[in-house]
């Protein structure tokens, strides 16, 4: 099942799980994020849970995505420490900060996201729009897919966009 949440801020998500969109080192925005509220999904984790989470997603990254990181369409999970959510299902959709996001990168990771929702016993996720931000998707692509994937699934969904009027 899927709800649409418009221009709320996805880091204070009170569901079983909340999906960052993610690049394979684990960065989260660092210092500057813990400081002060910045734009993006992770930035945002990354400022509500005083960054913890980008130390459990970085140490993750090395322990298991070896020297270049996770590549993109990789899904792994983390803590949420302070955060009023159980997991972070951080899902690659770029290899390092700040590159470009591809389509068929958010093809690989919907489906696996939905897996890691059966075998951690999730019942409602928090979804950003993959790779809609830094990674320059079209929102209405990545639209397609989510209906494609999850509209069936028996899990809540919530779907979050920042800009209704791309809606």
């Amino acid at each position: 099942m899927i709800k649409y949440i418009f221009n709320e801020n996805i880091a204070l998500a009170d569901t079983d799980a909340v999906v960052n969109s993610a690049n394979g080192q684990g960065y989260m925005g660092g210092k500057r994020c813990i400081d002060e509220m910045q734009v993006g999904v992770a930035e945002n984790i990354q400022y509500f849970s005083r960054g913890k989470v980008e130390e459990l997603a970085k140490a993750e990254c090395r322990e298991r995505g070896g020297f270049l990181g996770f590549r993109p369409g990789t899904v792994f999970c983390t803590e949420a420490p302070f955060l009023n959510t159980r997991h972070i299902i951080h899902a690659v959709t770029m290899r390092f900060p700040g590159n470009r996001a591809h389509i068929k990168t958010i093809e690989k990771l919907v489906p696996k996201i939905l897996m890691f929702t059966e075998f951690l016993s999730i019942n409602s996720v928090s979804v950003p729009m993959l790779g809609c931000g830094t990674g320059g998707l079209p929102q209405s692509e990545v639209l397609k897919i989510f209906e494609t994937y999850l509209k069936n699934s028996q899990k809540q969904f919530l779907i979050y966009i920042k800009d209704k009027e791309m809606f």
